[in-house]
């Protein structure tokens, strides 16, 4: 799963820094965009058939791919 995120997100920002360093802070790096991140999200939803609430929407889950990835395990195990 973690690699199709990366994937996902190099596409998504366009920018390939995610491929060669997948625990760069793409917060802090401003690498992830509000306009991005909705994307993202869309992204996510479609690829891994999960529903991301608002509740989830906090920072330090979409700091990574890392974090990213464990967020979608998480919400995939709970649906």
């Amino acid at each position: 799963m973690e690699q199709k995120i990366v994937d996902i997100l190099t596409e998504v920002t366009q920018n390939t820094i995610i491929k060669d360093n997948p625990e760069i802070d793409l917060l802090e790096n401003d690498i992830l965009d509000s306009l991005a991140f909705i994307t993202l999200i869309e992204r996510l939803e479609e690829e891994f058939n999960i529903e991301i609430q608002p509740t989830k929407v906090k920072p330090d889950n979409w700091r990574t791919a890392k974090s990213i990835t464990k967020l979608c395990e998480k919400i995939k195990m709970e649906e």
